[in-house]
């Protein structure tokens, strides 16, 4: 029997003369689960865009790509992988007119229930959902047709760790093989058969999964492994006055009830975590203390309202950017009132600190990996010398050296007397960063 896939020297340049991959060789037989993991900007995307022929115009592909059929693929970011205008109905119907074929009648329902969503919800419009239910949407669509080969880009960075196996279980039953592009090593030791880790464009270790995880031989493997976030450590929680109180929030979007009862006191230099499944209404809470809407019920105080008091960082954090601004000026955007030179010399400091100190600053967020673009919406945020920043999953995509960074980032803001509000699925996380952590469930929160 073939492989699934093939891949043999595969280089990738852009346009810009970066140089994504070098001379890349990996093998995907019939049936196998291979995991490819690596820090951001390593090149697992790219890998990914190249195997399914969907590198931008003007990348130079060098080498050959083998595959058994048209494969699957589940996109890393959904919300732009969606037409916003169509509904999420009509995306899973699209993996049949894809391939020239009406859906079955009830086959699109059936594939998102299979992923526990709701049916009826099929109806609604992207940005009705939260990243996780339309992450699992866009797996029902990929795995339709039960193709030899399905590429999946981090298909579990916005769900926490019990739908994220669920959804590895759906895509295993779906897919003849899968090559999976993931941060979460434990994921990978947990549901791929081998490993392959790439570092600067080249793959510089493979294996057994539980092997690469207990004994890392390469020293970019060793980093990876070495930063695994536990849940002990976290902060002494500073003591004082609330800073921002919700009182009993509730909000809804028609007749569904995103966030039903959930009251949180923030302290000023106090880090609060938030977890809970997909669709729970961790997002919905998070755009309420920030003041991006309104509660439908509950009270909401906040001591003062001036521009910049409170910084969101969204879960989808490529489309927060201005995709025409280079990134020092995203950076430095609250930064108005200084002169174009030290805004730059501010914007390249900043980069430095999350360790993106190689980026030109003139680059813009095209050309930035989904974890690069997360830091540096981090950054815009804390430049604003904010009194509070709720966070949206930052660290979801994210590798775990470039997780640990972030975690320490948020960590120096709260230290200098910000309040932060974290949303994440990754309770170990929460754990080692957090003074105080909830969870919220089906919109009730619990203390």
């Amino acid at each position: 029997m073939s492989p699934a896939l093939e891949v043999s020297g595969l280089s990738v340049t852009y346009r810009d003369g970066t140089r994504a991959l070098r001379g890349v060789s990996l093998t995907v037989e019939a049936g196998e689960r291979l995991a490819v993991v690596g820090a951001s900007g390593s090149g697992k995307s790219t890998l990914a865009r190249a195997v399914l022929g969907l590198l931008p115009r003007g990348a130079l592909a060098e080498g050959s790509i083998r595959t058994d059929g048209r494969p699957g693929y589940v996109a890393q970011d959904p919300f732009t992988a969606c037409d916003p205008l169509r509904t999420v109905g009509h995306h899973v119907r699209e993996a049949w007119r894809a391939a020239g074929l009406r859906a079955p009648q009830g086959a699109a329902e059936a594939a998102v229930a299979a992923l526990s969503l709701e049916v009826a919800a099929l109806a609604e419009h992207p940005h009705q959902w939260s990243g996780g239910m339309l992450q699992r949407a866009s797996i029902a669509a990929a795995g339709a047709l039960s193709p030899a080969l399905t590429v999946a880009d981090e298909p579990t960075s916005a769900l926490d760790a019990d739908l994220a196996d669920e959804v590895m279980a759906a895509l295993g039953r779906s897919a003849g093989a899968l090559l999976v592009i993931t941060h979460d090593l434990r994921l990978a030791a947990r549901w791929a058969s081998r490993v392959a880790v790439l570092c600067e464009g080249g793959v510089v270790e493979t294996g057994p999964a539980d092997r690469l995880l207990a004994d890392p031989r390469h020293p970019h493997t060793r980093a990876l492994v070495a930063a695994l976030p536990s849940a002990s450590g976290g902060r002494a929680a500073p003591q004082g006055p609330a800073l921002v109180e919700a009182r009993n929030l509730a909000r809804s979007y028609g007749a569904r009830a995103a966030v039903r009862d959930a009251s949180l006191a923030i302290g000023a230099g106090q880090v609060v975590g938030v977890h809970g499944r997909s669709g729970s209404g961790k997002s919905t809470l998070l755009r309420l203390l920030a003041g991006l809407e309104p509660p439908d019920a509950g009270t909401l105080r906040l001591p003062e309202r001036r521009p910049g008091w409170v910084m969101p960082v969204f879960q989808d954090a490529r489309a927060s950017l201005d995709p025409l601004w280079p990134i020092w000026r995203t950076i430095t955007e609250p930064l108005t009132g200084l002169r174009a030179a030290r805004r730059r010399a501010r914007a390249v400091e900043a980069l430095a600190s999350v360790g993106l100190g190689h980026l030109d600053p003139r680059t813009r967020p095209g050309r930035l990996s989904a974890g690069q673009c997360q830091r540096v919406a981090i950054l815009r945020a804390v430049m604003a010398a904010p009194a509070l920043v709720v966070a949206d999953e930052p660290t979801s995509g994210l590798d775990t050296v470039a997780a640990g960074r972030v975690a320490g980032l948020l960590r120096e803001v709260a230290e200098g007397g910000t309040a932060v509000v974290v949303v994440s699925h990754d309770l170990d996380l929460l754990g080692g960063l957090c003074d105080d952590v909830h969870e919220i469930r089906d919109g009730v929160m619990t203390p």
